[in-house]
């Protein structure tokens, strides 16, 4: 640059030429060192050249060190590859590719500004022969953060003027970690990417990447498809942290889709058979490339019966009616007749006997089978308002399950005096189901008379 160095160069290097360089957009005709002591010494062309290079700063050959600088790590790890440089449109030097088949990697030295658009292209060109693309910016822009949000670092070239050469440094820029450079000699060429020593040591720990998102106007409900546990067919991957399954997924003013549903780990597992409304930020999960999509929800809140009937996503499913006929016992003088069933169309059809129709004479020792099977009925219909109770009810409804279920396994195995404890425990059934269905505010299917009915 000064005119005692120049002096020297001419020196040191009496027979060199001058030429300017094609390989950095010039038009290849011959140049001259201009000496200057009252201004920056520089080559120049000849009187009436035409050129129409216009990058003729140091930074300008920056392409050709690096090509020289990969060739030399290849050759050092004894790598087969190819390095080229790239036209991108604004001459030669918008990038430098480096290819290495051998360990599927492919690495591209972006130094020319890139839109998101171009950036598209460029991956699916790469992407079409299955090695992909490592990415290496020199500029910042909408790019570099797409890239920071979708792998969680990336990396950075720059290059450092020593003496009469440029040397390459490789960046590593990480979510919640400081900028680290290394020279290019120290990094090391893996079917992985090109590796730094600092991404090494911290790329285990790197937050996972996350996929563009958009957020849902509004609440949605869903209900979980029974066996939905999603598997590695799903198009957004999910880290331990959350739990991926399908369900039908009903946005606010929208149809009904089954889909892929995201939800935290810790909080309570969705369960087929309820519905869920999700009051607020939902949102889409989109993956790379629009192959797919699934919906993530941070909170959810199970909805009652009565408000999972209007989502369309749930019914009450009806048990058949189960029709007890009285038969007469010796004695009693009770004559034989059939229990009332429910047409309430509104509600789940079923037949419910009652404890005093067929209950035991005191003192009687043989359990009657009425018994256990209208127990049954009872609770095929309370089992699924079970989970849709308020608290009180839940309890209540819970307990006689219970109480009756012990009962009936005690009653199989004629097990102390089990078989009189029939009548009490359809009674206390038939209480939990005209609890269960006030809390849910249904109407109140007609349940049979304890009373006798006279012969």
């Amino acid at each position: 640059m000064d005119h005692h160095e120049l002096d020297h160069w001419r020196k040191l290097h009496p027979d060199y030429t001058y030429w300017c360089g094609i390989q950095l957009g010039g038009c290849g005709g011959e140049l001259s060192d201009r000496r200057y002591t009252d201004k920056v010494c520089h080559f120049a062309h000849h009187p009436n050249a035409v050129c129409h290079r216009t990058a003729n700063g140091e930074s300008s050959a920056d392409h050709l060190f690096i090509k020289r600088g990969v060739e030399r790590l290849l050759e050092r790890q004894g790598v087969p590859g190819k390095v080229s440089i790239r036209d991108l449109g604004a001459g030669p030097g918008g990038a430098v590719d480096l290819l290495a088949p051998g360990i599927r990697l492919r690495v591209r030295f972006q130094l020319g500004a890139l839109d998101f658009p171009a950036w598209r292209r460029a991956t699916d060109e790469f992407d079409g022969d299955d090695v992909g693309v490592d990415w290496i910016l020199a500029q910042d822009g909408p790019v570099s953060r797409k890239l920071l949000d979708r792998q969680g670092f990336l990396l950075r070239v720059r290059l450092v003027t020593h003496g009469g050469e440029r040397r390459v440094h490789i960046g590593v820029q990480a979510r919640g970690h400081p900028l680290h450079w290394a020279p290019l000699e120290e990094c090391t060429l893996s079917p992985a990417g090109l590796l730094t020593p600092h991404l090494e040591r911290v790329r285990p720990s790197l937050p996972r990447s996350e996929p563009a998102s958009f957020p849902v106007q509004g609440a949605l409900v869903f209900a979980p498809v029974p066996g939905g546990e999603a598997t590695q067919s799903a198009p957004v991957a999910v880290g331990g942290d959350r739990r991926l399954l399908t369900a039908y997924v009903k946005p606010v003013g929208s149809a009904v889709t089954r889909a892929f549903l995201s939800v935290p780990a810790d909080t309570e597992i969705p369960l087929p058979g309820q519905v869920y409304r999700v009051p607020d930020g939902a949102r889409v999960l989109v993956a790379d490339g629009g192959t797919g999509w699934v919906v993530a929800a941070e909170r959810y809140i199970r909805l009652n019966a009565d408000e999972a009937q209007r989502t369309g996503l749930w019914s009450l499913s009806p048990v058949p009616a189960v029709v007890c006929e009285r038969s007469s016992v010796g004695g009693t003088g009770r004559a034989g007749a059939t229990a009332e069933s429910s047409t309430d169309a509104s509600t789940p059809t079923s037949t419910v006997g009652t404890a005093a129709d067929d209950e035991e004479p005191p003192g009687g020792a043989n359990h009657r089978p009425g018994n256990s099977k209208r127990a049954r009925d009872l609770i095929s219909q309370l089992r699924p308002l079970e989970g849709a109770l308020g608290e009180a009810a839940g309890r209540q409804v819970t307990r006689a399950i219970n109480g009756a279920e012990l009962w009936l396994a005690a009653a199989a195995n004629e097990r102390g005096g089990a078989a009189n404890e029939g009548g009490r425990h359809v009674r206390q059934l038939e209480l939990a189901l005209r609890t269960a269905r006030r809390d849910l505010h249904l109407e109140d299917e007609a349940l049979p008379s304890t009373r006798p009915h006279s012969p």
